[in-house]
């Protein structure tokens, strides 16, 4: 173990210098002056240009933004802290290329071709059924809104545990200016300030790396010290399919292109940018330019993770009660590591927020977007407004659901059970949001009923599982670590009496409820698919209504009657064409 900087012992934390506070409100100031000038370029536009930047965005910085929307504070935080404590094998997320293929090919240019503002509407225009726009615009507001408290929450947390950093500075800032910028400028503040974010996240990661590279020798010694410890290395792979082990190669690929599909195929936060752009060909080139950048991003986290465990090989700072997650590592390493090179702590703070700042910001421009069209929008006092104050009060929707997910992370701080409970909810939400979109676009004999049900059986089964692994306290194991290496003066902590409760432990039926968190995603997406087709069926099916046939794939429109025989069928069959014989 490489000498720390602080003499943590006596309880001491890392401190920002002032260079540090100028890089960190560099970026914040930069996020401010984008959305204030895309405020004051299109003042007096309306709803059009705010959520939608007027359809002439180009592929670079939606492709950017698009990847930053999904890349928050949670992966640069977890993923660093997923190498250390379980190996790399989540290194294969990176196989959601495929799911992005699979987005640009079926699902992003049918949407574009569309033109809608929300992504809901097509659930009303294909089953005829305000009902499930409502359910499934509502379940998306939902999950953004308890996804976007632990975005706010975690770095906070992980920061003020190591820092000097207030937790409610943290919380506030990012909230509240990431409404504020959004508010102003609408989807081009957006789009620009998430370019921006995305390049100080990869920034900061490579710095991370690179000083840390620098003070182990080299990465072939972090990667054979990381290869003896199985974090790294072609045996720490498990092959096959089990749904009771946390992670296997085939569990972690069918659950990233599940969850990825849902995210880049069939969201608002998704085709509100496709939708933005000025052609298809730009459309289609975002999709394409986030497969090496998403794939970079995983791989600095992972090697960040290998970097911190072979700097902390002899003395791990969770074994040794200098942290209390694991998740608070790599703010550890940066404060007790790279505090002395200036600048880098306030780099990393940047890089934190910068994630975080990306992803709320996406959120509430897209929920203020849902909110407006699926419901403000159909209530003729307010369809009755001018352009102008449409888009005014779209901003203080925008506004408004900031400031309420900066609510939620201090509730989330007080009732830890909310962070749980936001994870079950965005992870469930997945699989049956995307059963319900692939039934409206290929099986055109489900209807509005079996859309419903899928929703709500596919997410309460999947917040079962997810919730019934909580209640029993299921944790994951992690890696062996040590503390042999340790200061001698430094006080570790006796081993916990109460021992955690593991799968293996388990018996039926709480085994079940060792279901892998990976795949909750493709069971809500199963069971939805199930019972939507089932109740379809014993309701009717499509019920003699006839489908359009924009509202069905191209793909499968072939099964629809045409509607040129439709018409010469009804024509050949009317009382005009027909001889009375009563005569």
């Amino acid at each position: 173990m490489l000498e720390s900087t602080f003499d943590w012992s006596a309880g001491m934390k890392g401190s920002f210098t002032w260079a540090d506070y100028l890089v960190f409100v560099g970026m914040l100031v930069a996020s401010m002056a984008i959305g204030i000038f895309y405020a004051i370029k299109s003042r007096n536009k309306a709803n059009d240009e705010f959520l939608l930047g007027s359809r002439s965005l180009s592929c670079f910085p939606v492709s950017m933004s698009l990847l930053a929307s999904y890349t928050s504070a949670v992966l640069i935080l977890g993923g660093p802290s997923e190498a250390y404590y379980h190996g790399v094998q989540w290194w294969v997320t990176c196989t959601r290329s495929i799911a992005f293929l699979l987005s640009a090919v079926i699902f992003m240019p049918f949407f574009y071709e569309l033109k809608l503002t929300s992504v809901y509407e097509y659930l009303e225009l294909r089953y005829a059924s305000r009902w499930i726009r409502c359910m499934a615009g509502g379940m998306f507001v939902i999950q953004t809104l308890l996804y976007q408290a632990v975005v706010i929450y975690a770095p906070a947390l992980a920061l003020a545990s190591v820092t000097d950093f207030p937790l409610w500075v943290s919380v506030i800032a990012v909230g509240v200016i990431a409404s504020l910028y959004t508010a102003f400028g609408g989807m081009k503040t957006v789009v620009w300030t998430d370019v921006l974010q995305l390049f100080i996240l990869i920034l900061g990661l490579i710095a991370v790396i690179i000083k840390g590279l620098i003070g182990m020798g080299s990465f072939q010694r972090v990667w054979e010290i990381s290869v003896q410890h199985d974090r790294a290395g072609p045996q720490i792979f498990t092959y096959g399919y089990d749904l009771m082990e946390r992670h296997t190669v085939a569990n972690i690929v069918i659950s990233t292109i599940v969850r990825t599909l849902y995210r880049y195929s069939c969201t608002q936060t998704a085709v509100q940018r496709y939708v933005s752009m000025k052609s298809l060909t730009h459309a289609y080139m975002s999709i394409f330019m986030m497969i090496p950048v998403t794939i970079l991003l995983i791989s600095l986290t992972m090697i960040t993770g290998l970097v911190i465990f072979a700097t902390y090989e002899g003395c791990d700072p969770l074994a040794a009660g200098l942290i209390t997650k694991k998740d608070q590592i790599l703010p550890f390493y940066v404060m007790d590591r790279l505090s002395s090179v200036p600048c880098l702590p306030g780099l990393f703070v940047a890089c934190i927020f910068s994630g975080a700042l990306s992803t709320v910001s996406s959120g509430v421009n897209s929920q203020a977007a849902v909110t407006w069209e699926d419901a403000f929008a159909n209530i003729p006092r307010f369809a009755k407004l001018t352009s102008t104050r449409q888009a005014l009060f779209t901003k203080f929707l925008a506004l408004g659901y900031g400031f309420l997910a900066v609510g939620l992370a201090f509730l989330a701080g007080n009732l830890g059970g909310v962070l749980q409970a936001a994870i079950a909810v965005t992870s469930s939400v997945a699989g049956p949001l995307l059963a319900v979109f692939i039934m409206a676009l290929f099986m055109p004999f489900t209807n509005s009923k079996g859309a419903c049900s899928a929703l709500v059986v596919g997410t309460a089964v999947a917040l079962t599982f997810s919730f019934g692994a909580t209640i029993l306290g299921i944790t994951p194991e992690i890696l062996p670590t040590s503390t042999d290496a340790c200061p001698a003066n430094l006080t570790i902590p006796l081993p916990s009496d109460t021992h955690p409760v593991r799968v293996s432990d388990l018996r039926y039926p709480q085994k079940i409820f060792g279901l892998s968190y990976t795949q909750l995603g493709p069971l809500g997406l199963v069971v939805g698919l199930v019972v939507g087709v089932l109740v379809s069926f014993l309701t009717g099916k499509s019920g003699g209504r006839r489908v359009e046939r924009s509202m069905i794939h191209p793909w499968v429109r072939w099964s629809l009657p045409d509607p040129a025989d439709v018409t010469a069928r009804t024509k050949a069959n009317s009382y005009d064409n027909k001889m009375s014989t009563n005569f």
